[in-house]
């Protein structure tokens, strides 16, 4: 006996619920997944406007915005466009085309529109309202891809901070019949609350207790980070899926356990940190980050600072990209505006292009001759690794200070001193010396300011050379 399906439509929530009878009669339930149209604003004078649309017809932003769909679980069934010379301020979209998107929707069975750009609180439920299905914008797209893909209690409270906040200003007035009542009648007056004005006043309080609970994690954090102080850090910043969680897992084997690696976008949105050897006993701590897309929302970069402040502190990025990608520079351009935010454009920072096992020989020269400074590298073949490896060793020493220090041969700490100093810099020069306190070594090192500091605290009788 085949399974017999059974449609049930769910329009008030937009989706469809399916039932199915197996061969042994039992019943299954499952939610199909949304059909979405996509919609894209082109703005033939984009300065006009403060909003965040396109100013060309770029179809590879309609092509990121299906990924972010299909990364969320919908299906895309069609895509529409329009070049207005402004924003529609009721609507985005002119009269014309809204009905045209909404003879689409209806052909395609459509029960979500997304939209690639965002929307004010007005634009969004004029549109629901002459659509009659659920319309959303590219940010609440990427929080609600955030909301799935949370695992840490960290995230999950970082997307729920970024969402309350986005929401705060669409709170619809959905309660109406609650409101207290003007008229006449004992016991019938007086000022009340709309349930309007609670939800708000709810969700505002629900803000400061996520913000208090946050602020607690990051102290955590730096108490957790206070051990790590024996490293240099290193962060792998990137758009997201290019690689970086492959190539983190690539650069710490074989000691470093594998974080996730997926062919989608967001695959990862924690911080990860994993030990990576330099060579000649260094090494370093290397963290993979949530990766950035154009027009990442500013409420997530706000909300995720916490995962983001490996970036922030790190002494030196990785910035990868696709070596692959036929949008290389524009993608580039989105992360490096995201570093700007994040103040740490000034990072001393290493180009990684990967993936380059995907490349041909003649684009692989031109990438060459435009990014000369670049190591290109492929976590699927481990071409490359070793040469960022020694770059990433020479972009460390490059920072290193020198140093004299005079040990005392006779003080048992003296052994391990140089253990130290061997393991995380440059010996230059060492003499022993008799003096009027014993025997004393003379040492000049290389080494990082982290672990001179250190050893200084150790009260270890310094003399820095300029």
């Amino acid at each position: 006996m085949s399974e017999t399906p059974t449609k049930t439509n769910t329009k008030k929530t937009g989706t469809e619920e399916i039932i199915v009878c197996d061969s042994e009669g039992f019943v299954t339930t499952h939610v199909a997944a949304e059909r979405a149209v996509l919609a894209q604003l082109i703005l033939d004078a984009p300065s006009i406007s403060s909003q965040a649309v396109m100013t060309n017809s770029d179809e590879s932003s309609l092509d990121e915005l299906a990924g972010l769909c299909e990364a969320a679980g919908a299906v895309v069934v069609g895509r529409i466009s329009q070049k207005r010379a402004r924003p529609e301020g009721a609507t985005l979209f002119g009269k014309g085309k809204v009905e045209e998107i909404h003879q689409l929707c209806e052909l395609q069975n459509a029960n979500v529109l997304i939209v690639d750009c965002d929307l004010t609180p007005a634009q969004g439920r004029n549109l629901e309202s002459a659509l009659g299905l659920r319309v959303i914008d590219r940010t609440e797209l990427i929080l609600d891809i955030f909301a799935r893909r949370a695992q840490t209690r960290q995230a999950k409270l970082q997307v729920e901070l970024a969402q309350l906040r986005y929401q705060l200003p669409r709170l619809k007035r959905m309660w109406t019949h609650l409101d207290s009542q003007a008229g006449g009648g004992i016991g019938l007056r007086g000022p009340g609350e709309t349930q309007l004005e609670t939800d708000r006043r709810l969700a505002g309080t629900r803000i400061a207790l996520l913000e208090n609970q946050l602020g607690e994690i990051r102290r955590q954090k730096l108490t957790e980070s206070a051990g790590r102080l024996d490293f240099e850090t290193a962060a792998l910043v990137g758009y997201t899926n290019v690689g970086k969680s492959a190539l983190l897992n690539a650069l710490s084997r074989p000691t470093g356990k594998g974080v996730l690696v997926a062919d989608q976008l967001f695959a990862t949105l924690g911080a990860f940190t994993r030990k990576m050897e330099l060579g000649g006993g260094r090494a370093v701590l290397l963290s993979d980050t949530v990766g950035f897309v154009r027009r990442l929302p500013h409420n997530l970069v706000e909300c995720f600072h916490s995962t983001l402040a490996e970036v922030e502190s790190a002494d030196f990025l990785l910035r990868v990209a696709d070596a692959a990608d036929a949008e290389l520079d524009d993608k580039m351009q989105a992360v490096d505006s995201v570093l700007k935010e994040l103040n740490v454009a000034e990072t001393p920072n290493i180009l990684v292009l990967n993936q380059c096992d995907r490349l041909t020989g003649e684009t692989r020269a031109a990438l060459s001759h435009r990014h000369p400074d670049a190591v290109f590298t492929s976590a699927l073949t481990g071409e490359g690794l070793d040469e960022l490896r020694a770059r990433i060793r020479q972009t460390l020493e490059n920072t290193d200070e020198e140093i004299h220090w005079m040990l005392d041969a006779a003080d048992s700490n003296t052994g391990k001193l140089l253990a130290d100093i061997a393991r995380h810099g440059r010996v230059l020069n060492e003499e022993w010396r008799e003096g009027e306190n014993g025997t004393q070594l003379h040492l000049r090192a290389m080494i990082s300011q982290r672990w001179r500091e250190k050893i200084e605290r150790t009260q270890v009788t310094t003399d820095k050379h300029g």
